[in-house]
């Protein structure tokens, strides 16, 4: 994980105050694959003195150190976190496929900073900050390999979500970890080890040609008659702009015209 990296930085600015065992900082994983996409959502909490530390770093960083967190600030703060954990992913790829990056592409990334930074700097607060950072695959993963890896944050909570066609061989790297079956998939509970890494190795099976093959007959299918469909709406369209496409007021008076010279066909 970077982003816990990179704040690490203003804590270590930090480390001349005390901090009383009261204070708290929480980190929590939760990556959601697809075949061909997946998500890797962050939340940060602090609470405590380490509450106010973090509104401090917000108001000299981002702000004019003058005790207060605007929302400005706290914007401009969003902004700033947003890019700096898109760069850092992008010099150092925390997904692998079978060993390699180039599969991977990093789509963005979201931050929703906690409306409780707001405010004078030094009153204490619960904060839960949010990420989300969004991955697509060139290539689905039943097509380019049989191993996954992830990079975060060593010690930290997370949750990975495998998807319903994906069978788990095996997993390695997660300490107190627990798997369990669900209706829409295989879901993986525990903490990143010493050394943030985790490896999963798995399988997915092959659709059924049969139900492909009709999957694309129907949709040939469908989109032929949608166009069909298209084409004689517009072939109407095209016959009534050429039907009316006179002057409206002399149609009028030519039909009023026909009336009075011809009174019996009224």
């Amino acid at each position: 994980m970077r982003i816990g990296s990179f704040l690490s930085l203003t804590f270590i600015l930090f480390s001349f105050l005390v901090i009383p065992a009261s204070a708290a900082y929480d980190w929590d994983n939760s990556i959601t694959l697809q075949k061909d996409s997946m998500t890797w959502g962050y939340t940060e909490e602090y609470s405590g003195d380490r509450s106010i530390i973090f509104k401090k770093y917000v108001d000299m960083e981002f702000g004019n150190d003058d005790g207060f967190v605007s929302a400005w600030e706290l914007l401009k703060a969003d902004v700033a976190l947003s890019k700096s954990f898109k760069q850092s992913i992008e010099d150092n790829m925390d997904v692998k496929i079978d060993k390699s990056s180039k599969n991977v592409i990093l789509v963005d990334v979201e931050t929703d900073m906690s409306s409780e930074l707001l405010g004078l700097t030094d009153e204490e607060s619960d904060i839960v900050n949010e990420y989300e950072v969004s991955y697509d695959f060139k290539v689905p993963l039943d097509e380019s390999g049989s191993v996954l890896w992830f990079q975060g944050e060593p010690e930290t909570d997370v949750t990975i979500k495998l998807p319903e066609e994906m069978e788990l061989t095996s997993v390695d790297g997660i300490d107190d970890k627990s798997v369990k079956e669900t209706s829409k998939g295989t879901v993986i509970d525990g903490k990143f080890g010493f050394t943030g890494e985790v490896v999963i190795e798995y399988s997915i099976a092959e659709e059924k040609t049969v139900i492909e093959e009709n999957k694309a007959t129907n949709v040939t299918a469908n989109t032929t008659k949608t166009s069909s469909e298209s084409s004689k709406k517009t072939r109407l369209e095209t016959f009534l702009d050429r039907l009316f496409s006179g002057n409206m007021d002399d149609i009028l008076d030519k039909l009023k015209l026909d009336g009075i010279n011809n009174p019996d066909k009224y």
